[in-house]
């Protein structure tokens, strides 16, 4: 099934500002996230199977960034760059309305409790969804979660 420009557009408009900020959260800079983004939507326009549902539309594109960004994190070339500064959303820039402190510091959480904790209370996924999304065991996403939110309580401390 080929997509028309028009559904193209319509997808870009319904789901860019949700991938924009999970590759936000997996990369923690503006930069990689455009990067990533427009790479999901590159994808979107090869893939040429039909969803089944809104839901599974919303789950490809989720799943599509989060694996994008796992990739790109593997990379040799990642592994050799070095981050010069870390970065805070620009005034205007495309952030969370909810930019706040907790916010600030789940985004310097490692990527791992990042993520779970993004899905969780920003895109209001169940534990269930989120395992399915990142391919994790639910038990041991529970773990992590608990953990993220030791570590969260933790830097919020500090």
């Amino acid at each position: 099934m080929k997509r028309t420009q028009n559904e193209i557009l319509a997808l870009y408009d319904k789901y860019y500002e949700m991938v924009w900020r999970i590759c936000l959260v997996r990369f923690g800079n503006s930069h990689d996230a455009y990067d990533a983004t427009q790479e999901t939507f590159i994808r979107l326009m090869n893939y040429n199977k039909s969803f089944q549902s809104e839901e599974h539309e919303k789950a490809w594109m989720i799943r599509t960034a989060v694996n994008y960004c796992k990739d790109v994190m593997k990379s040799a070339r990642r592994k050799r760059e070095i981050c010069l500064e870390s970065e805070k959303p620009q005034e205007g820039g495309m952030v969370p309305q909810e930019y706040s402190e907790v916010y600030e510091t789940m985004m310097e959480l490692p990527e791992k409790y990042r993520v779970i904790l993004y899905l969780h209370y920003y895109e209001w996924y169940s534990m269930k969804e989120i395992a399915e999304i990142l391919e994790l065991n639910e038990s041991s996403l529970r773990s992590r979660f608990a953990r993220a939110k030791e570590v969260m309580k933790e830097y919020l401390e500090e």
